[in-house]
């Protein structure tokens, strides 16, 4: 698929074009340099195909390699530096007085004699490196280049699905799970592990037995910790705390931990599960006093190490061995094809495939990612038949893992190798590290796509292809994880010029290009050394507080600087000499204001200032940042928007924004045309107009239109004609048909806008999610059963709803008639006076023909029901795809019954609640606080049953058949949630 030099000097020969064609470049002392530069460029575009293989076992080849990469670090600094430079030279100083063309006049002028001395190096360079010849394939053209290809995202496999194939995963838990039980019984604390290479199962198989039936009836608090090689004893010790039913939020400090972490579990029985555990000490030296302490304590710890675990004086290893074939090509082909494909033709060389995967379970979703782009069973062969193992690759990371990402193409190569800077375990939001790679220079510019749009499909390429492991709450796939063993090999790709540095590491480096910090990190590392860095990323280091005031002077070439919930307070004014700087992330700091030189950022494109609640303003010199993309001012205490963001034409997202007094209006949104994530607030304080401001925004996927919610969570009462006006100006924010995603906020009118409330089908008819929030005052929800596409409906705070019916139905969709026929998940919370909820379509003949239930909601999954302290009864109508239910805080409801695919129930604080009934399908049934529930019937799937503080518990249970009797039934009245890791989505 070509080296990710490919695209580099792809990239660096249409910059070179467009300076060439600069009648200013030209102009200047440099321009047989730049087309000297350019001449040399094209020459790398016939560098062998496998040359980063080569390199990898050949050291005087590897030689070779990072020599060239360095050059190319340095051509691109060179080129953004000629580029800005050129920027400035088209503004003469003002003392420079010119009477003749303006050309004529920028021939008068020198260029930086620093940045044309780097010139000629750099030339200089790239004639040595081109005499090694043997690295060349002058008959080679260049290599194709990749094209996103846009898939429909409602078609995708969903995220949740079951990965996990054979019987030989069920007779290993079987096994540990009875040596934890015999050793329970006999109040023996003990200490077991799970042992084998990274990718094999290890966390499967630790999934499977923490979620037993037995283990959860034997065991009174479960807890479950992941131990990432960085990980800081505060955090542990936390979730510890949470995930056994408790808060600690305002405790910080080991010292305060420890003993409520003690007191939380004495007297308990507790099952600990340590998940990737690479040394012993954060068992011996933290967590095993207290844990000790516990009445009855057993461990569970997965581990490639040995000697961990004997360290630990583990009891018991199982040694984790490979899938055997059958299984593992019944996973290849779930990963490879969707559903409805014909694959027998497959099966054969898939066979073979599995064969060289050695059973691994990642390595086979992997390259299960790679075949997925092939549709052909000679395609099949040839990555059958490709070389998969490089000499030279640590063995865990070589074979499928490194075919992977060498069956890449150069763009998505990039991408892939960035993430690995990236903390473990780390949330990775398709948002942020599309603008990250943009940054970075990454993304290649196609057809009349935006940059980020590419972006965006390169994430969900990565997605695609199972280097990248969406997070099942997230149902468009936004939010994602990487396999720490996939981390490791990008890591190691890449260990010439990026480094992310843990508790262990010493960041001691030259040319370090890209730097990831850990929020484990006590003292930081100086930075000063690094003059070649291009990206410098802390996220949640609350040890790093300040830097030198001229630290920017000598880091000059950063192109991404994030600085995410550090404690950093003061920012200097050397930011100002960052002239390459494109994204400068502060999100969530306690910074009081940005140094008056921000305004020379002059390639400034993103800058986020998310929850910086010191900031109470904004530099002037912010409105010349012309190349701005990304601004967003969420959640500070800024209260004065310049005039004059209509300059930023070329803005892609825009949140926080609001009118004030002299500055921006709402009228100049009609002049950003590229605006596709925009988020308004304080809307309670703009001035209706006449014009639809977002009438001409074509791109719009995403918008939030927001009122002030108080913090303290009382209810802002506003005047009649106050909502009135606000009622106007929500009413000439009418959205573009290309809208995905709105978030209404505290909207104070009693009927929601006409463009939502009446026919949003035509307003919006490709919106997927659809959220309404603290809307106190609306009487009615809008007919949301009319979106075609709508996959999420999420309803929080509308106090003055009393019934949902026929109006939330609509007309529906399509002949026959479907409502809601994309749905997915639904959220009804904190609706205070909602009494009755009704799923009739208002059509007699639907009920007495029985179509109800195949048009009605078909593809709903998930519903989530919160706060609704007077909903009497869920609607009677049978939906016929909903598997999983919390119902939480509803007192008047007294029954679930006849949900025929339910087989996951919640249910917590409902004081009425006396029956459950005609759930077939049920398994699993989570019950706290519900102290009039006895009643129980037709549940014949029932597997396991808990019971936590409900008094009439055995009635409940004498209620069940013969048949029903085998289940797990436990019942507690300690008065503590045993099961807050149970939740929808897991």
């Amino acid at each position: 698929m070509g080296t990710i030099l490919d695209a580099l000097t792809s990239k660096f020969l249409t910059k070179l074009v467009q300076l060439i064609e600069n009648e200013v470049v030209m102009m200047l002392s440099i321009k047989k340099d730049i087309k000297r530069l350019k001449k040399n460029l094209e020459h790398f575009s016939a560098v062998r195909e496998d040359a980063e293989a080569l390199a990898m076992e050949d050291r005087r080849i590897e030689a070779w390699w990072k020599n060239m990469r360095d050059v190319m670090f340095d051509v691109d600094v060179i080129i953004d530096l000629v580029m800005v430079h050129s920027q400035k030279l088209l503004l003469p100083p003002r003392s420079v007085y010119c009477n003749q063309s303006m050309v004529s006049c920028f021939g008068k002028l020198s260029f930086d004699p620093k940045v044309a001395r780097r010139i000629k190096d750099i030339n200089d360079k790239l004639d040595e490196i081109k005499m090694n010849t043997e690295m060349f394939n002058l008959g080679r053209t260049s290599c194709q280049q990749f094209q996103v290809t846009f898939v429909d995202r409602n078609k995708t496999s969903p995220v949740d699905e079951l990965e996990v194939v054979g019987k030989q995963i069920k007779q290993s838990v079987d096994d540990m799970v009875q040596i934890i039980v015999s050793s329970f019984h006999e109040n023996r604390s003990s200490v077991l592990g799970i042992q084998g290479m990274g990718g094999i199962g290890k966390t499967t198989l630790a999934q499977k037995i923490y979620n037993e039936q037995v283990i959860r009836e034997e065991f009174q608090v479960h807890i479950w910790l992941c131990i990432s090689q960085s990980y800081t004893e505060t955090g542990l010790l936390k979730q510890a705390i949470r995930m056994a039913g408790e808060k600690c939020d305002q405790l910080e400090t080991k010292t305060e931990l420890l003993p409520l972490l003690l007191d939380t579990i004495k007297g308990k029985s507790v099952f600990l599960v340590l998940d990737d555990v690479w040394k012993s000490d954060v068992w011996i030296d933290l967590l095993r006093s207290p844990f000790m302490r516990a009445s009855n304590c057993h461990v569970l710890v997965t581990t490639r190490n040995h000697d961990v675990l004997a360290e630990m004086h583990a009891t018991y290893t199982h040694q984790v061995n490979t899938m055997n074939y059958d299984d593992g090509l019944e996973l290849l082909m779930k990963k490879s094809f969707q559903p409805y494909e014909q694959i027998s033709e497959f099966k054969n060389v898939g066979y073979e495939i599995v064969k060289k995967c050695d059973g691994l379970p990642l390595a086979i979703k992997v390259v299960a990612g790679v075949l997925s782009t092939k549709r052909t069973t000679l395609e099949w062969k040839s990555i059958r038949d490709s070389k998969w193992s490089i000499h030279g690759l640590p063995e865990e990371l070589a074979g499928s893992l490194y075919l992977s990402y060498s069956n890449l193409p150069p763009e998505l190569k990039q991408c892939f190798l960035w993430c690995a800077l990236l903390p473990p375990n780390f949330e990775i939001r398709r948002d942020a590290v599309s603008y990250w790679w943009v940054a970075e220079g990454f993304v290649r510019k196609e057809h009349e796509l935006s940059i980020h749009e590419i972006a965006e499909e390169y994430y969900l390429e990565l997605v695609r292809r199972n280097l990248l492991q969406p997070i099942p709450v997230f149902v468009d796939k936004g939010v994602s994880t990487m396999h720490d063993l996939l981390r490791s090999l990008g890591q190691f790709l890449t260990k010439d010029h990026s480094l992310f540095i843990n508790g262990q590491s010493n960041g001691a480096m030259s040319n370090l290009r890209r730097l990831g910090i850990s929020d484990a990190v006590e003292e930081i590392p100086s930075l000063e050394e690094h003059k070649c860095l291009r990206s410098l990323l802390l996220f949640n280091n609350k040890n790093f507080k300040s830097v030198d005031k001229d630290i920017f002077r000598k880091l000059q070439h950063i192109r991404v600087l994030v600085l995410s919930r550090t404690s950093i307070q003061n920012i200097p004014e050397s930011l100002g000499r960052l002239v390459l700087l494109r994204l400068l992330d502060l999100s969530y700091t306690e910074i009081n204001k940005l140094p008056d030189s921000t305004g020379s950022l002059i390639s400034l494109e993103y800058l986020s200032l998310l929850g910086c609640r010191q900031l109470d303003s904004l530099p002037a010199g912010l409105m010349r940042l012309t190349k701005l993309s990304f601004l967003w001012l969420e959640h500070t205490a800024i209260d004065h928007v310049p005039k004059g963001i209509a300059k930023f034409q070329q803005l892609y997202g825009l949140k926080g924004v609001f009118e004030s007094g002299t500055g921006f209006k709402l009228d100049e949104l009609r002049y950003l045309p590229n605006i596709q994530r925009l988020w308004i607030e304080k809307l309670e304080k703009a001035a209706p107009g006449g014009d639809l401001v977002l009438k001409d925004s074509h791109n719009l996927r995403e918008l939030g239109l927001c009122c002030t919610v108080a913090s303290t969570q009382e209810i802002i009462r506003y005047q009649i004609h106050e909502v009135e006006r606000i009622q106007q100006v929500y009413d000439m924010l009418i959205p573009s048909p290309s809208l995905e995603y709105i978030f209404v906020v505290a909207f104070p009118g009693t009927v929601f806008p006409g463009w939502l409330g009446s026919k949003p089908e035509l307003t919006m008819p490709n919106l997927r999610h659809m959220h309404l929030n603290v809307c106190i005052s609306c009487l009615e929800l809008p007919p949301a059963g009319q979106m075609p596409h709508l996959q999420v409906f999420q309803i929080e705070g509308a106090d003055a709803i009393e019934s949902i019916g026929t109006e939330f139905l609509g007309r529906g969709v399509g002949s026959p008639t479907v409502f809601f026929p994309e749905l997915e998940l639904l959220h009804i919370t904190r609706m205070c006076s909602l009494q009755s909820w009704s799923l009739d379509t208002g059509n007699p003949c639907d009920i007495m023909e029985g179509n109800l239930p195949q048009f009605l909601m078909p593809k709903l999954k998930r519903l989530l029901l919160v706060d609704c302290p007077k909903l009497r009864a869920l609607p009677s109508v049978l939906l016929i795809n909903l598997t999983r239910i919390h119902i939480e805080d509803a007192h008047e409801l007294k029954d679930v019954v006849d949900l025929p695919a339910v087989v996951w129930l919640k249910l917590k604080n409902n004081s009425s609640l006396r029956r459950i009934s005609s759930l077939g399908r049920l398994q699993d049934l989570l019950a706290q606080d519900c102290p009039m529930l006895d009643q129980a019937n037709n549940l014949w799937s029932l597997r396991r049953v808990y019971m936590i503080d409900c008094m009439r518990a055995q009635e409940f249970r004498n209620c069940l058949t013969e048949e029903e009797q085998g289940i797990l039934f436990h019942v507690a009245t300690d008065g503590r949630n045993i099961f807050p890791d149970e939740t929808l989505y897991n």
